[in-house]
């Protein structure tokens, strides 16, 4: 099982959840369902490494949503 790497909130690379190109719901391995939209694909195809913070929203059914972007230094 995944442990959240601040209060509840996991880390999420790009590539963990197959680089998608467009937005959509995508499975988070050991974890749920990642609702990305057009901006965190956006981020992620033009960012090498990308990666993200996410939560679960209750809002949408407890799918994960991106709440942070890493930014490269």
């Amino acid at each position: 099982m995944r442990q959240p790497v601040v209060a509840d909130r996991y880390y999420v690379t790009w590539e963990e959840i197959g680089k998608p190109l467009i937005p959509g719901d995508y499975e988070i391995p050991n974890l749920g369902l990642l609702t990305l939209d057009d901006a965190d694909v956006h981020f992620a195809t033009r960012v090498p490494g990308a990666a993200f913070f996410v939560r679960r929203s209750a809002a949408l059914g407890g799918r994960y949503v991106v709440v942070a972007r890493e930014q490269p230094a």
